[in-house]
């Protein structure tokens, strides 16, 4: 599985279409395409209009390529304000930047996430930076992501002591490239690897199984 792609959509270099046929050319089962909302208009998508357009778009190549392979609808944001509502809540989930502590991870949790009836994910955290947070993470049903793109935010000796915390609780993970071509499409070997030498494998998170949605 990779649950965090790019595409031309936002500041990816492949289109929807070529990051799908890569990820079913090479066996994978669940690909999850989160391209960056809100910023700078070249590296993101900024209007309600170019939001349908995307996810109008997702819907069609996800029903053409079922059973193939799950292509899963998700979106990166690092804003908390202002957010589509109704367009969010027809994502298969939503990932949030920068989330990791107070006070953005408290505006998170009071004023967006009582919006959003998706599942809610962190993108590529920094887990050391949970070693306050691990009690919210896990009552708001926060799912953490196992990026590859930055390994040493999920496997660096200082998050140790926060996994230790971690590993006991009720909080799930997801499996992520980063991938913004075609070419590192499904490079999750490093996450995996992490997830079997610490038998995270019944906490793996899939939109299909979340558990609060």
């Amino acid at each position: 599985m990779d649950l965090h792609v790019h595409t031309t959509y936002s500041d990816g270099s492949s289109k929807p279409a070529a990051m799908i046929e890569k990820a079913i050319a090479l066996g994978i089962k669940d690909l999850g395409i989160t391209d960056h909302y809100g910023g700078l208009e070249q590296y993101s998508i900024v209007s309600i209009v170019g939001l349908d357009g995307y996810i109008s778009e997702l819907t069609r190549l996800k029903q053409l390529h079922r059973p193939k392979i799950n292509v899963w609808i998700g979106l990166e944001t690092a804003i908390l304000d202002d957010l589509p509502f109704p367009q969010l809540n027809k994502l298969d989930y939503v990932l949030f930047e920068d989330v990791e502590m107070d006070p953005r991870l408290g505006y998170l949790v009071t004023h967006v996430k009582p919006n959003l009836r998706v599942p809610v994910g962190m993108a590529h955290p920094q887990i050391l930076l949970l070693e306050k947070s691990v009690d919210i993470v896990e009552r708001e049903g926060i799912f953490i992501e196992l990026n590859t793109h930055y390994p040493d935010r999920y496997k660096g000796n200082w998050a140790r002591s926060v996994w230790d915390q971690l590993l006991p609780r009720d909080i799930c993970v997801s499996v992520a490239s980063d991938a913004h071509n075609i070419r590192r499409v499904g490079d999750t070997s490093d996450a995996m690897r992490f997830i079997k030498e610490n038998n995270l494998s019944q906490k793996v998170w899939l939109a299909k199984k979340d558990r609060r949605g």
